[in-house]
This record gives structure tokens, C-alpha cells and sequence, in this order.
């Protein structure tokens, strides 16, 4: 008996000891968000949904503004809406000892509004159980409650590398899908039929504006807070349009706290998109350029 109990002792360390060997694996090519859960405590924040988490490239901002570092701290449309659990979040991962910072919070109508029938009620919001509001400490070198509890692959795929996405240690998702104009075009076309049955279950959250407006006021004691409307297809800017038909008379007061507003809607047309949503690469790099330009 005693021999049995040592062969299943044995057993579990070893099993034990691969798993810890395979979740030590865990790189920017397991997940699309799980490194900006691990790491330190991060200083000149990009922060929005996944339009900023794709878009905009923190290499390209610390070349145009010196030896500035950004960090890529967004994540997507259904976990990192303004409320607060991403405040809550944004007050864990950052740099608090370090002042004269600079943050770019892209908002668009979508990180402004609810899905559920009263857009104001905060017990439903889509994020509360995201790894948004469930991530105790985003600054481990191994994030095991992100591990077990969020990461939504097989644990082989961290021996592995993802083909069509990775995540850099700055925080930007670099997404590498096909360029061909028939591959764009039919993701386009999937992606604004998507967003079209969306629009017509979500409705503008005054409670998330509020805490957008919280944002900004928190962030403003650490440094200067720039807002941006990032581009998107025109077929789109048509569908975010019936959301909120007045996006920058609603979000006047959010403007005039801040240091600086840049709407790139207007632009829609001059720059591409991988399906509508999420600015290509060379576009991204161009629009992250753009942006530091004008706010350094």
C-alpha cells in the first residue's frame, strides 16, 4: 500500500512540475491579452478597447516622443468599456510613482454604452466577469488566476506559436491576417453585419460616462490625458452614427478635462482596415504617429 501511495505521490509531482513547466511557457503567442497581466507596473498608458489595442503601436509613439515609453493597456469591446472595473484595473497596473506622464484614451460610442435593458445598471455590465474586473494583480511574473480561470485555449497552445496574432511586451496586439482584397472584404462584410444586430441592443450609459469622466480625473493626477476617436471603415462610422448621432456635443465635458481631443473619424476613408473595426498595420503605425505629433 505504502508503494502504491508513493508511486501516486510521485506521479503528481511530476504532473504537477509539467504543468508548472507549461504555464512558465505562456508568451505573447498564447493569448491575446494575458501578458499585460504579468510584468510590472506600467507608466504612459494607451487605454480603450480593441480598436486601441490593435491600432495603436507604443514603438511607434516612443519614436516620435523621445525616450518615452507607452504602454498598451487596451483590450476589447465586451471587457474594457469605461466603468469601474477598468478603472479599478488601470489603478492596479499603474506606474503611480512617476509623474508627468501622458495617456491616450480612444472612446468611441461602443466603450460609452451598455447592452443590457437599463444601460446604468452596473450589476450587468458585460465586464464583470471579463479577467477585467476578476484579476486581482495584473503585475505577477506568472498570472495563474488568469491562467486557470481566463485563458480560453487548450495549455498545449502555449508551446506553440499563434499564426495571426501576437502580443507584444509593450502591450499591442499585432494581428497578421490576409491582405488580399477578397479575404478584407468578406471579413468586412461579416464583421458590420456583426456590429449592425449589435446596435440594436446597445444604448448610451450616462453611468459610464461618468466613470470615463473618473478616469480621466485619476489620471490627470499622474500626468497630461489626450482622448482620440480612432478611424474605422465608413460603413461603420455609419452604424456607430445611429448609436450616438452626437458623439462630440455628448462627450463635451470628457473634452474639455482633458489636455487635448483628436477626432480621426473624418479620415475615415484614408486609412485601411483588417474588417472594418481594427486599423491594418501600416495604418496603425501611420495613426499612432499622427497622434503623437499633435499632442507632444
Amino acid at each position: 500500500m505504502k508503494k502504491f501511495i508513493g508511486h501516486i505521490v510521485i506521479l503528481g509531482l511530476v504532473l504537477a512540475i509539467s504543468i508548472g513547466f507549461i504555464l512558465s511557457k505562456a508568451s505573447g503567442h498564447s493569448d491575446a491579452f494575458y501578458l499585460k497581466f504579468t510584468g510590472s507596473k506600467k507608466s504612459n498608458l494607451i487605454l480603450g478597447n480593441s480598436k486601441a489595442a490593435q491600432g495603436l503601436q507604443p514603438d511607434a509613439f516612443q519614436n516620435e516622443f523621445h525616450k518615452t515609453k507607452f504602454y498598451n493597456y487596451a483590450f476589447a469591446m465586451y471587457s474594457s468599456p469605461y466603468g469601474k472595473a477598468y478603472l479599478e484595473s488601470i489603478k492596479k497596473k499603474l506606474n503611480t510613482d512617476e509623474h508627468n506622464q501622458t495617456f491616450i484614451l480612444t472612446i468611441d460610442p461602443w466603450s460609452l454604452s451598455s447592452n443590457t435593458t437599463d444601460p446604468n445598471d452596473s450589476l450587468n455590465f458585460r465586464e464583470n466577469k471579463s479577467y477585467i474586473a476578476g484579476i486581482s494583480n495584473p503585475n505577477q511574473k506568472i498570472n495563474y488566476q488568469y491562467l486557470f480561470k481566463y485563458f480560453d485555449e487548450s495549455y498545449y497552445k502555449m508551446l506553440t506559436k499563434n499564426p495571426t496574432a501576437y502580443l507584444h511586451k509593450n502591450g499591442w496586439l499585432e494581428v497578421m491576417l490576409p491582405t488580399d482584397l477578397s479575404s478584407t472584404e468578406r471579413r468586412t462584410g461579416f464583421t458590420m453585419s456583426d456590429y449592425q444586430n449589435k446596435v440594436k441592443n446597445y444604448h448610451f450609459s450616462n453611468l459610464r460616462y461618468q466613470y470615463l469622466l473618473k478616469t480621466i480625473h485619476y489620471l490627470k493626477n499622474y500626468g497630461k490625458v489626450y482622448l482620440v476617436r480612432l478611424p474605422v471603415h465608413p460603413k461603420l462610422m455609419e452604424i456607430e452614427n445611429q448609436l450616438m448621432p452626437k458623439f462630440n456635443q455628448d462627450i463635451q465635458s470628457a473634452i474639455n478635462l482633458s489636455a487635448g481631443y483628436l477626432d480621426m473619424s473624418p479620415d475615415n476613408s484614408l486609412y485601411q482596415y483588417t474588417d472594418g473595426v481594427h486599423l491594418r498595420k501600416d495604418s496603425g503605425k501611420k495613426v499612432s504617429k499622427r497622434i503623437i505629433k499633435i499632442f507632444q
